[in-house]
């Protein structure tokens, strides 16, 4: 791809979002020759959104309308138009990524270069189940994503434990992308946090949710004894990450990057307890005045899933399980994260300000 005279075709979902308003803006300010004049095409829903995207940064980008997830067509024709695909929407929703394979195979059948598709997963895909003791796994088991067999897990995971919605669209890419000649690399991330550099939503989901339920319950609460052990990584640095696995399309035509069964990498940067996010967002909620104290309840699945509007299984993996990765493909590529512990304990005090902000 490098060689082709040509402008660099890419395709941005979700970049009116947390993850994908972020690496929008590190490509477009990317001082590589490959992207310096790229136009970025955006698939979004809604004229307004495109309107605000343009008046920001003009024909650096190309808003192009969906209704929605569901509208199948408009996404593969969109995806037919671009070599890259970087998807950053709904990890869960299986059909729009398989309308994106589907244009990609349509991309590489017109113009006889090969297609990638950059696909975003996330870590609950290898937590274990240590309060309903559905997955159990050896105590402290680490997944590393230059010796483990990833893939290989998962697709153990969901014949015996049966379908979960993020892990089989996950699958899903690999698999199809392996039968349609679509080079995929899925990137999958812990917790992310920090504030994000788009244009829209610049809040995680994970700590900013779980301060608005502190501050309206008025008590900080943790699933079971918090023990579980998570990863995290600044948003910022996860951008990085991207742009890296996108330069190195464009300019070396993906010479090193891990594809197919292979190609499942993660961008862990740091590590928590799940009582530590608890007390973190306890302590910033008290010391602005919101509690009476720093005491953090223990509370059981049915209390979470009240508490956050949510499914058994999701509360469980998201505020209770263990999934402990090393970034070691990521670090061998050349990726250097910067925003560390410091950033990480900073966190939850500037979160609570801005759900504050918000009106919480």
């Amino acid at each position: 791809m490098a060689s082709t005279s040509e402008s660099p075709k890419i395709l941005l979902t979700g970049a009116t979002g947390y993850i994908g308003g972020t690496i929008l803006s590190y490509l477009l300010n990317s001082s590589s020759p490959a992207l310096k004049n790229a136009t970025i095409t955006c698939l979004i829903r809604g004229t307004d959104r495109a309107a605000k995207l343009t008046a920001a940064y003009g024909s650096r980008v190309n808003p192009v309308i969906y209704k929605d997830l569901d509208d199948v067509e408009a996404t593969a024709a969109a995806a037919s138009q671009n070599d890259i695909v970087v998807n950053t929407t709904n990890g869960y929703h299986s059909a729009s990524t398989q309308a994106l394979l589907r244009g990609l195979e349509q991309r590489k059948a017109k113009t006889g270069r090969d297609v990638w598709m950059v696909h975003t997963s996330g870590t609950s895909n290898l937590g274990d189940r240590p309060i309903t003791k559905k997955w159990v796994e050896p105590e402290g088991r680490e997944f590393n994503d230059a010796t483990d067999d990833i893939y290989g897990y998962e697709k153990e995971r969901e014949e015996k434990e049966g379908p979960y919605g993020q892990r089989t669209t996950e699958l899903g890419v690999v698999d199809t992308g392996l039968e349609l000649g679509v080079k995929t690399l899925v990137i999958m991330s812990p917790t992310i946090f920090g504030f994000g550099t788009g244009l829209f939503n610049k809040m995680s989901i994970q700590i900013p949710a779980f301060a608005r339920a502190v501050l309206q319950q008025k008590r900080a609460v943790v699933l079971g004894d918090g023990k579980g052990v998570w990863d995290h990584v600044h948003v910022e640095d996860l951008a990085e990450l991207y742009l890296l696995v996108i330069r190195r399309i464009l300019e070396q035509g993906g010479e090193g990057l891990p594809t197919g069964k292979k190609g499942i990498i993660f961008s862990a940067n740091g590590r928590h307890s799940w009582l530590e996010v608890s007390q973190g967002v306890a302590d910033a909620c008290y010391e602005e005045g919101r509690l009476l104290n720093r005491e953090v309840h223990p509370v059981g699945i049915p209390d979470i899933v009240k508490l956050f509007m949510g499914d058994a299984d999701i509360a469980e993996l998201g505020f209770a399980s263990n999934s402990r990765t090393v970034s070691s493909v990521a670090r061998a590529l050349g990726w250097k994260p910067t925003r560390g512990e410091e950033a990480w304990k900073k966190e939850f005090k500037d979160v609570v300000k801005a759900v504050l902000e918000q009106g919480a």
